[in-house]
Parts: structure tokens; C-alpha cells; sequence
């Protein structure tokens, strides 16, 4: 494998939202980890909502969300928390994608109005597992008395969790990438449900 790449994902749908700031941070603790980095900004990208029973081969925006998530080695995903739970344009990603998903790593966070950002990121981490990602054990989350009046992020302990996430995806993913690419062909592993499809 070469350098390790490393998707980020903005599930908000906000202009100049806090999510977009949290991103920021992690990309470039991956950055320095020596990760090549891009975002996806899902409020640019005007993803149809999924329908299984569509073919989506002629959609641009559906094929440039499976080509990123597929160049992916791992994720950074941030969402504002709606309702406890990620938001929608964040959910309607992961329900266009499967395959492209498997094996890679995924870091996760959250911008919230209160609260700690765990049940969006229980719900993330879920829609992740059931996608045969891994998670992080751990999540950042930053509320709304972390940020200055021009949307800043200045929590001292929010910043190093948002670095550490970024950090550790782009030193982890790899390394399960790797493995999974390897178990791909071996019977009774994981992996081989994504065979030929990776």
C-alpha cells in the first residue's frame, strides 16, 4: 500500500457549520500522521435519497460518493446530533454504500447542542459495524459553549480528542486494511462475504 487515504465526511448540511470546523481539526492530525486527506462535503454533493430499487449507475453525485468511500483506506465522519441520532444526509451516505465500507477504519464525531454527541454516535457506529467497518473505541464531541462567536472551536480537551481521532485513523487503518485485503480469499473470515467486490 502506499500512503494511507483517509475520507472525511461532513454530514451537516449547514453552511458554516460546527461540523465542518470538528472536521478541519481531525484531517489535519491525519495530515501530520502522513495521511493523504480529502473531504466530502455532503451539503455540496446533492445525494438523491436511497432507494433499493433504484439503479443509480447514471447518477453523478451517487457515483462520486462510491468512488470516494471506495479510494478510502479509512474515515473521519462528523454529523450535528438530530434528535439523538446522526442526520439524515449523513444516513442516506451510508445507506448508498456497502462493499465500499468493509474492512476500513472509521473515526467518529459529533457536533451537539448539550449533550456528549454518544447517541448520534452509537447510531454511526452501528450503520459502520453493520457495513463490516471498525470504529474507534472512543468519540469526540464538541457542544455549543466550545465555540468562540466566530464558530471556532476553543476547547482545549475537544482539540486533542478531534487530533487523536485523526492521529490514530491514519495510523490504524492501514493496518486493517491490509489484513482485511489479505483475508479476502480465505474461507471463514469476514472478508470473503466482500470478495470481488473490493
Amino acid at each position: 500500500m502506499g500512503k494511507t487515504r483517509i475520507l472525511a465526511v461532513n454530514g451537516s448540511m449547514r453552511e458554516a457549520c460546527h461540523t465542518i470546523e470538528l472536521a478541519r481539526i481531525a484531517m489535519a492530525a491525519a495530515e501530520e500522521a502522513g495521511a493523504e486527506v480529502q473531504l466530502l462535503d455532503l451539503r455540496e454533493v446533492g445525494l438523491p435519497m436511497y432507494e433499493a430499487h433504484l439503479d443509480y449507475e447514471d447518477q453523478p453525485a451517487v457515483q462520486r460518493v462510491v468512488e470516494t468511500a471506495r479510494w478510502a483506506d479509512g474515515f473521519l465522519v462528523g454529523s450535528p446530533e438530530y434528535h439523538g441520532s446522526m442526520s439524515g444526509a449523513l444516513k442516506n451516505w451510508f445507506d448508498h454504500l456497502y462493499h465500499e465500507l468493509a474492512g476500513k477504519l472509521f473515526g467518529f464525531f459529533a457536533a451537539t447542542g448539550g449533550s456528549q454527541g454518544v447517541s448520534a454516535v452509537e447510531h454511526m457506529r452501528a450503520s459502520a459495524h453493520y457495513c463490516h467497518g471498525w470504529v474507534l473505541p472512543y468519540l469526540a464531541a464538541a457542544r455549543e459553549a466550545d465555540f468562540d462567536h466566530h464558530d471556532h472551536l476553543t476547547n482545549a480537551k475537544v482539540i486533542d480528542r478531534l487530533r487523536r481521532l485523526g492521529r490514530d485513523v491514519a495510523v490504524y487503518a492501514p493496518l486493517l486494511r491490509r489484513q482485511f485485503l489479505a483475508d479476502v480469499d480465505v474461507a471463514g473470515s469476514f472478508a470473503q462475504w466482500h470478495r470481488g467486490k473490493v
